[in-house]
């Protein structure tokens, strides 16, 4: 495995997903994830723009919530919608979204 694969895989894209969302082939993708071969600077920004969605998506999320009348039960409701053109085109990154705000809100508990 690769960093790229890793980040890939947090993000939760599958290659074609991924390739769809970078604007490069499906081989490309695997080729990347899966050798020392790393892919251009371009796409690496594109990776680090859907993760600051993610992130942003999530802060947002938690940042909304009625933190005084939270209890354990909310955290299994959260819904929220990632911005960002292409990474809301996904379920992977709503998923790891909701997943970082489900985080920082149990946190309340802790």
């Amino acid at each position: 495995m690769s960093n790229f694969s890793d980040m890939v895989s947090y993000i939760g894209l599958t290659p074609s997903e991924a390739a769809a969302a970078l604007d490069v082939s499906e081989n490309e993708i695997v080729r990347w994830c899966s050798t020392d071969e790393a892919p251009p600077i371009h796409i690496w920004q594109g990776l680090v723009r859907m993760l600051d969605e993610i992130r942003i998506s999530a802060e947002e999320a938690a940042k909304s919530a009625d933190l005084d009348h939270i209890d354990a039960s909310d955290l299994n409701r959260i819904d929220l919608t990632v911005p960002g053109q292409t990474t809301a085109e996904f379920a992977g990154p709503k998923r790891a979204a909701t997943a970082l705000a489900v985080a920082a809100l149990a946190r309340v508990f802790v």
